[in-house]
């Protein structure tokens, strides 16, 4: 029969330790401040993030977009009512027409004053008003003004005696119906 193996063991010295030797730590000494964390405040007390809006760089930031939108449209507006005023150095209450081949385009007159003056600016009755006769008109118009406010205090007047006439008649049909 065959021989049996045996497993060796083998026995493992125990190591001896070695004594480690511990060094003490030496602290090195900075000189360093010691900022201690203080939250900005303002004098309202409510902290950096503020959203009450007691001041102007407080608030919510849609508070500050509205304020600033608000001064923006201020500012478009009266950049507009300058530009209105302006127009490209005409006058400013004067009314505007456009001249079409030297003669007034009767079209282009919005004004129903000076609408109804038109016939008074054709001096020469030809039916075409030209810029001569236009500024002559303007230079004269205290006069013109004048002779047309005449003739509507006339016909005015003429309208009261002719209302005050058919008045005075229907009376005296009311008494004749009620007799």
């Amino acid at each position: 029969m065959p021989a049996k193996t045996t497993k060796k063991t083998t026995v493992k010295k125990p190591v001896a330790k070695k004594a480690t030797v511990k060094k003490a730590a030496t602290k090195k000494v900075v000189a360093e401040e010691v900022k201690e964390f203080v939250p900005e405040t303002h004098e309202c007390a409510c902290g950096h993030e503020c959203k009450c809006g007691c001041h102007g760089g407080c608030g919510s930031k849609f508070g500050r977009f509205l304020k600033k939108l608000i001064i923006a449209l201020v500012i478009f507006a009266l950049g507009f009512a300058a530009a209105k005023m302006c127009d490209y150095g005409r006058h400013f209450r004067t009314p505007r027409v456009d001249f079409d081949n030297g003669c007034l385009d009767v079209a282009s007159v919005k004004c129903p004053a000076l609408a109804e003056k038109l016939p008074l600016m054709d001096v020469n009755k030809d039916g075409c008003i030209s810029k001569e006769e236009y500024k002559m008109f303007k230079k004269d118009c205290p006069r013109a003004r004048r002779a047309m406010n005449e003739a509507k205090r006339e016909v005015r007047e003429e309208l009261r005696e002719a209302r005050q006439e058919v008045r005075e008649e229907m009376r005296e049909a009311r008494q004749a119906l009620v007799d």
